[in-house]
């Protein structure tokens, strides 16, 4: 018995990899069991090597892991790329019709799959589907939860398609069950079943926002921060949202801005360059004191790079985006359920501080798959910072006084009001400006309205505070690993690889980057006997932010800048030797 699965889907685009990884995603989670789905493909419109790894384990599934279980090798190139990623008893699945394998690592299970095909009355496309059949019978899930997710995956194709389809996956089932038993995997159970839903990470900002009451998106498609449009626009009319697809990234965060000057929630997102090109916008935000959550989703650069590949090397960009001091907060989640969760601390940071919030993710985390659990129906939030008097009728109609959207005050937060609102009218744009909004020069307002915004950022650091970095693996370990974002995934799938080599082992992961969580990071780091630094850019920039906090300088950091995300594997590995 084992307590995991791990399977790669390896194939040229059009052959349906991705869509027969989320099928295998679904069989598994509907199974009871946790799930991680991780995509890989070129920045082609068709070609190329693409793979899709479904992990799934009775326990957790923090992450992919790089020795497999099962390979479904969809053409040649599949099984020769991936050999360093196979053992003697991973499970190679092909079409003996079509592929030719000499000599390989593994366990080889030649599949008729034409004649398969042909006995299904299918269609030659289908041969993933008759791979789907036989990898649900080797893994000793029951075929009529593979059945229902057919019928839900091609129903909308018609019902000819769909009998197609179950017939492969029937054919794949039988002929696996009678002529490959002995090489069955057996899964321990899932420890607990619960109500779990299957997302991307843009999928769980995107619920996030809309739960936080997000009411205007604004975006120009960039990958890997695209689908947050799509999910958007899909719930547009479900919950009253305006989406708009713009013209380019300067007037997604203008249109984003003009919305929350309006009083909606508003969010935009981007990737690097399209980061680069708002701005000059985040500083209008922060001199108007708006609102607004900003997604970057950080991918290979620089300029276009790899726009398909992962990467962290953006942190020090949004951390100083912009020209003069003004207040952010930038947030990293770290896993699917942190970019549900703090996409709803990000709405209600930037509302309550009238800052800009920065959500720093990345492309593995994008467009990554994870179950989590179902989250509540509905949600209420609660707004703040709005005036709701009619100042004229406070003032006295022949008294209209201007309202003083920029008021000074000890906290930095100043009410505010919105268009249409009875003397509630102020002037707000890129000028500094006095407590009414108009423009000055003067320099004793220039310091008060600098002090003013200053003061927002010293209320929102005691707010956060330094509880937030969360520690894994106990207070105390041999070995001490710090990092931040999406590491947060195979660094714990690491974790467990450790306990078994009996390495003692604990995890900071910093989520809230900036304010800085100084105090809290200083005492982890001053308590370990061995700490290592785990992020995916050539520099070390999380490494330099931490000494530029603290003065504390990490000697060791592991860094991974090659398109990919760590594997536990790769972190195992660097410990021992």
């Amino acid at each position: 018995m084992q307590n995991s699965i791990n399977i790669k889907i390896g194939g040229p685009a059009g052959q349906g990899v991705k869509s027969i990884g989320l099928i295998l995603d679904k069989m598994f989670m509907r199974s009871g069991y946790k799930v991680f789905g991780y995509t890989e493909y070129p920045s082609l419109i068709r070609g190329g090597h693409n793979t899709y790894q479904a992990y799934a384990g009775s326990e957790s599934a923090f992450a992919q892991k790089r020795r497999l279980d099962m390979l479904i090798a969809l053409d040649q190139g599949t099984i020769a790329a991936h050999q360093d990623e196979l053992d003697d008893k991973t499970l190679v699945i092909f079409n003996q019709d079509t592929l030719k394998v000499a000599k390989t690592r593994g366990v080889l299970l030649p599949f008729p799959i034409n004649d398969l095909i042909k006995k299904a009355d299918g269609l030659p496309v289908m041969a993933n589907i008759i791979a789907l059949g036989a990898v649900c019978f080797l893994s000793g899930l029951e075929p009529e939860i593979l059945a229902n997710l057919v019928k839900e995956t091609f129903g909308a194709k018609g019902n000819e398609m769909v009998k197609k389809n179950t017939a492969c996956v029937k054919a794949g089932y039988n002929f696996a069950r009678e002529k490959l038993a002995q090489y069955a995997i057996k899964l321990d159970p899932p420890a607990k079943k619960e109500k779990q839903i299957l997302v991307t990470g843009n999928e769980a900002l995107a619920l996030g926002a809309v739960s936080a009451g997000l009411k205007f998106y604004s975006a120009y498609p960039m990958t890997p921060a695209t689908s947050i449009l799509h999910s958007l626009v899909h719930w547009a009319k479900k919950y009253s949202l305006v989406v708009k697809q713009t013209e380019d990234e300067i007037s997604a965060i203008n249109m984003a801005l003009g919305a929350s000057y309006a009083g909606a929630r508003a969010m935009t997102a981007t990737s690097g360059g399209g980061f680069a090109l708002m701005t000059e916008a985040v500083g209008m935000a922060g001199i108007m004191e708006l609102p607004l959550v900003i997604v970057e989703s950080m991918r290979s650069g620089p300029s276009t790079g790899m726009p398909t590949w992962h990467s962290q090397a953006d942190l020090r960009q949004v951390l100083h985006a912009s020209q003069g001091d003004f207040p952010r907060a930038v947030l990293a989640p770290g896993d699917m359920q942190e970019c549900f969760d703090l996409a709803r601390e990000a709405f209600y940071l930037a509302e309550k501080y009238q800052l800009p919030v920065i959500i720093l993710s990345d492309k593995y985390l994008s467009e990554s798959m994870q179950s989590v659990p179902a989250p509540a129906a509905s949600w209420q939030n609660k707004r703040y910072g709005f005036a709701n008097a009619d100042f004229n009728k406070a003032a006295g109609k022949n008294n209209e006084q201007p309202f003083k959207r920029y008021a000074l005050s000890s906290g930095g937060i100043s009410q505010r009001s919105v268009p249409g609102q009875s003397g509630g009218a102020y002037l707000s744009n890129s000028y500094e400006h006095d407590e009414f909004g108009y423009a000055t020069e003067e320099a004793e307002m220039a310091v008060a309205m600098n002090d003013k915004r200053s003061a927002k950022f010293i209320e929102l650091a005691k707010e956060v505070g330094q509880s937030r970095p969360r520690i894994f693996g106990g207070q105390s370990a041999d070995v001490s690993f710090i990092s931040w974002g999406s590491n947060k995934c195979p660094v714990l799938a690491a974790l467990d690889l450790l306990k078994e080599k009996n390495i003692s082992a604990n995890f900071m992961h910093v989520n809230y980057i900036w304010p800085f969580p100084k105090e809290a990071v200083s005492q982890f780091i001053k308590n370990s006997k061995r700490i290592i630094n785990v992020e995916c850019n050539a520099s070390g920039q999380f490494a330099g932010l931490v000494r530029q906090e603290t003065g504390l300088k990490i000697k060791e950091n592991l860094l991974k800048y090659d398109g990919r995300p760590f594997y536990a594997e790769d972190i195992l590995t660097y410990v021992q030797h």
